[in-house]
């Protein structure tokens, strides 16, 4: 919350002040990509959801499963993606499901998000 201050003055030099408070509420923005390639070189090496503002990072797992099922990629570090890699080796290329679980700060509500990203090589 922001105290905004108006000081105006009128034309015959009569002062006066008015205070407000604004709330201002943190709204939840996150992006997901839609594919990534890790193949190695400087752009897009890392599958990495992005949130800007609304989320709790202490709250926040993200898991990728193979068609099967299995979970092959899970983390709790909003700063930690998804390279590519199960069992010190590279995946192959297709599409992969993922699920990203956080709470919301305006609400503590736990949200839970679902959707697909295809790796390319």
């Amino acid at each position: 919350s922001y105290t905004i201050m108006l000081a105006a003055t009128n034309q015959f030099g009569c002062p006066d002040t008015t205070y407000m408070t604004v709330v201002v509420n943190d709204q939840l923005i996150f992006y997901v990509p839609n594919s990534f390639t890790p193949d190695g070189d400087e752009h897009n090496n890392m599958f990495e959801p992005v949130f800007y503002s609304g989320f709790d990072p202490q709250s926040y797992t993200l898991l990728i499963f193979d068609r099967w099922g299995e979970i092959i990629f899970e983390s709790h570090d909003v700063t930690q993606g998804w390279h590519g890699t199960y069992m010190d080796g590279t995946v192959k290329e297709g599409v992969y499901t993922w699920v990203i679980q956080f709470k919301v700060t305006e609400s503590d509500k736990k949200l839970t998000q679902r959707g697909h990203v295809t790796l390319l090589k």
